[in-house]
């Protein structure tokens, strides 16, 4: 059988949601292809890939079209024809600011990053003809995309952005049998959730509201995202992986 391939956006360290879902999607065959941001990232992301025995890596900006373009290329001249994409890539340069603070600037750009970067690649793929039909594709989101979360300000909105995008591209893509879904884990200590206000506290907010007294590991995050990457009948939607703590309120006597 064909190995499967997988381009993953968003590997930052060994400590970040995309990475988990990289060794997954390895640990059960897939062949990775992954981005990074910049020189200085790739210390980090080699620290994950290495381990898979990935040997090119690809640099990628949102924004720079040339990178892109490369990604597209070197899936060509490889021979290699995509079975999943997963999106996890996010950006705030005022995630510390109150919402009514934020500039329009800042919003556009995390918008950009976070959100639209899904469409962009996703158009450059198909395209280029790179996307196998029966594909997917798999984003980040977080539940204050639906709730006001303390200290997430900015980025809840752009979340909703993001799942609304979801919807819409599992629609328009479903003819060509591509799935397009997304993950909403509980909070994770990650590099870029340590960029929010209070994040600690949220932590623990979330464990002892959770039916589990935990809440969800990296690999548990991981497991779920193989599981949506390769389910034939899931498209359009947002899976929960949070140990339950969304589910409930606990009243502490």
């Amino acid at each position: 059988m064909r190995r499967k391939n997988a381009l993953v956006v968003g590997i930052a360290n060994q400590e970040s949601i995309s990475a988990s879902i990289a060794m997954e999607l390895h640990a059960n065959g897939y062949n990775i292809i992954p981005t990074y941001l910049n020189d200085k990232a790739l210390p980090f992301v080699k620290e994950v890939t290495d381990p898979m025995g990935v040997s090119d890596l690809l640099p990628f900006k949102v924004g720079n079209d040339d990178q892109l373009e490369a990604i597209v290329a070197y899936l060509q001249a490889e021979g290699l024809r995509l079975d999943a994409f997963v999106h996890g890539i996010a950006f705030a340069s005022e995630i510390k600011k109150d919402l009514h603070a934020v500039s329009w600037q800042s919003f556009k750009d995390s918008t950009r990053v976070s959100a639209f970067s899904m469409v962009e690649i996703t158009n450059k793929l198909i395209a280029a003809d790179v996307f196998n039909p029966s594909g997917s594709i798999l984003t980040l989101s977080y539940i204050g995309s639906h709730m006001a979360v303390e200290g997430y300000n900015m980025m809840g909105p752009v979340k909703s952005i993001l799942e609304a995008l979801v919807r819409g591209l599992a629609s328009e893509l479903g003819a060509k049998g591509i799935r397009v879904n997304a993950i909403s884990p509980g909070p994770v200590m990650t590099r870029a959730a340590s960029g929010i206000k209070g994040f600690s506290n949220l932590l623990d907010v979330a464990r002892r509201a959770s039916p589990l007294d935990r809440t969800a590991r990296l690999e548990d995050i991981g497991k779920l995202a193989f599981e949506v990457i390769t389910n034939p009948a899931i498209t359009g939607a947002v899976y929960l992986v949070d140990c339950g703590s969304s589910a409930m309120i606990r009243v502490e006597s």
